[in-house]
């Protein structure tokens, strides 16, 4: 495990040295699925499982001025020496503006809340399952 955190670390530190750079990047997080397609694609050694793909590149002027992903009001994420709980309100305060993307044109919502949403879309959904599958097969490998 702590190999795996120092191979985010190191792709994140380069990430930062090429945005320096005026160079983009993009990680690719489905690298650990079909992992014996990217074992055989890669020439992986034994006992090696590929944690992240990143990819570089410079920017078009498109995606310079494209319109950045909404993030949460810092208010709620960022804490000064700890972490605080948040309350039943704030937790609704928070997710207010996602909560309404939720809703079909006629105002009836497509699931029950944001955290239905998101388990469907990270747990439950094929490339999540195949994930799983292609982990267990390369941790199942290391022990034959």
């Amino acid at each position: 495990m702590i190999a795996c955190c120092d191979a985010l670390i190191a792709a994140q530190t380069a990430v930062i040295a090429a945005e320096s750079l005026g160079i983009g990047s993009c990680y690719i997080g489905d690298i650990m699925e079909r992992w014996e397609i990217n074992r055989d694609l890669f020439c992986l050694p034994p006992y090696t499982f590929p944690i992240c793909l990143l990819c570089f590149g410079y920017p078009t002027k498109g995606q310079l001025k494209r319109k950045q992903t909404s993030r949460f009001d810092e208010r709620f994420i960022m804490f000064k020496n700890t972490y605080k709980k948040l309350t039943s309100q704030e937790c609704d305060e928070m997710f207010s503006s996602q909560q309404k993307s939720f809703l079909r044109s006629d105002g009836i919502a497509q699931e029950n809340n944001v955290g239905q949403h998101y388990y469907s879309k990270k747990f439950n959904s094929d490339f999540s399952l195949e994930m799983n599958r292609s982990v267990r097969a390369c941790l199942g490998s290391w022990l034959d």
